[in-house]
């Protein structure tokens, strides 16, 4: 079915009423509906006496020669259909001024409804046809879709962007990638690195062989490994530094420490300090603490003393005077007058009270289980399963619902109101109002009863 408009198309009819229109043939100088339409097309018509008119769009149907009246645009009956009477009308093809597209003063045309184009719009110097107005069709604010226009939304933004190329500059407030948000300082960073070397507020590159000079102070609080060190000022180091060799302004370690020898036997750096003084006395371990700074700090062994880098342990046969390490590892008998813990003096062996009183140590009972809980008895705590507990405190397990012997019963209904009777179903109580008891036992209410006694009376006599 299409919408047809012809030239010259006029015919009579002789219909009356207000019915299906009756086509009688063309005027002398037209041509037929037939000729022009085809079975169900529409058109615009005009039927006219001379007097009376009607203008619309009327649906034609080949068998018969019938064109309906499918909408009446305009009539001289108020724009509704004219009940026509007896006689001959011309009823022909036309344009309805509501239908007619123009132009007004100004060169502007309007058109309510949808214009459809087979070619291109062409606006200005832009010539734009249905595959640049697919790319404009169906957009959604802010996301991106495959052959389709981008528009942001109403915060300017955009999402799911893939891949995206510039040849120009890109300016932004911020890159977000994943997690990682990478703002303006975090880019300045970046700008103008030179390989190789540090440079303040500037991130670090090494160089083609993976190298960079200038850093002043690094802290690390993992391992460190590296095939050569080289430190120009001062090394802190509060962990183990192992080393196969170690110089000390270009002169190796074991030669400026007298008596001191690095050995590797079995795979296992060890060093040892060498007996001081004549057989007959101690051997003695001075430590330098500055420049100016002699003698023995404290730290004297009767015995052999050795340090073995790769367990941190010492080990000596007796040790005597202060000792004061990070970390110690004694495997034999320390002996001392005074031992200190965090400056605090330990001067005999600890005692731990137990008991529930304040600050004593909980002593537990035989029996204690894993998932128990705790209660106390007398001094000491004991294990509670979960149904002692519940017998303790006199208490119940979960209800069992139902209407067989000691369970719970429950409300079964939603809408239990005051007054109401109760009664049993399959899982509880069911809440039943008087005219329900009545039904449900077969009874009548008094005044019925009452009603239907006067009745029976009267047909009685």
């Amino acid at each position: 079915m299409a919408l047809v408009i012809s030239d010259r198309v006029k015919e009579t009819t002789t219909t009356t009423g207000t019915g299906t229109y009756n086509l009688g043939g063309a005027v002398t100088g037209f041509e037929t509906f037939t000729a022009n339409l085809s079975n169900s097309d529409t058109t615009y018509y005009a039927c006219t006496d001379n007097t009376d008119f009607e203008v619309g769009i009327g649906t034609f149907t080949a068998s018969g020669t019938t064109l309906a009246r499918t909408t009446i645009l305009a009539s001289s009956n108020s724009n509704n259909a004219v009940s026509w009477s007896s006689g001959t009308r011309t009823i022909f093809c036309t344009l309805p001024a509501s239908k007619t597209v123009f132009l007004d003063a100004s060169g502007n045309a309007t058109i309510g409804g949808t214009v459809t184009a087979t070619g291109s719009f062409i606006i200005g110097s832009a010539d734009m046809n249905e595959a640049d107005l697919e790319k404009l069709d169906g957009i959604t604010n802010g996301t991106i879709a495959a052959s389709k226009a981008v528009v942001v939304d109403a915060n300017k933004d955009v999402s799911s962007f893939r891949n995206l190329t510039a040849s120009g500059a890109i300016t932004a407030g911020s890159f977000v990638i994943g997690s990682a948000d990478i703002n303006e300082n975090d880019l300045e960073a970046i700008d103008g690195i030179t390989a190789g070397t540090v440079a303040a507020s500037k991130a670090a590159i090494v160089d083609t062989n993976k190298d960079i000079t200038g850093f002043r102070n690094v802290t690390l609080t993992g391992e460190l490994d590296a095939a050569t060190l080289d430190i120009s000022g001062n090394a802190d180091i509060d962990g183990t530094l192992e080393a196969d060799a170690i110089t000390v302004n270009g002169t190796a370690l074991n030669t400026v420490i007298a008596g001191v020898t690095v050995t590797n036997a079995t795979n296992a750096a060890h060093v040892s300090v060498a007996d001081n003084e004549n057989a007959n006395e101690e051997n003695l371990i001075t430590f330098i603490e500055d420049a100016s700074a002699t003698g023995n700090v404290g730290l004297e062994s009767d015995g052999d003393f050795s340090y073995n880098p790769s367990t941190g342990t010492v080990s000596a046969t007796i040790f005597k005077g202060n000792i004061d390490a990070v970390d110690g590892d004694f495997d034999g008998t320390l002996e001392a007058d005074a031992i200190t813990l965090n400056g605090t003096a330990i001067t005999a062996t600890a005692t731990l009270d137990t008991g529930i009183s304040n600050n004593n140590v909980p002593k537990f009972t035989t029996g204690v289980a894993d998932d128990d809980f705790l209660r106390v008895a007398g001094t000491a705590i004991e294990g509670r399963s979960a149904s002692e507990v519940l017998s303790d405190i006199g208490g119940q397990a979960s209800l069992t619902f139902g209407i067989s012997n000691t369970n719970a019963v429950k409300i079964d209904s939603a809408s239990v109101a005051d007054d109401e009777y109760a009664r049993f179903t399959a899982n509880g109580l069911e809440s039943r109002s008087n005219s329900e008891v009545l039904s449900d036992i077969g009874g009548v209410s008094a005044a019925d009863a009452s009603n239907d006694a006067t009745a029976l009376a009267i047909a009685l006599g």
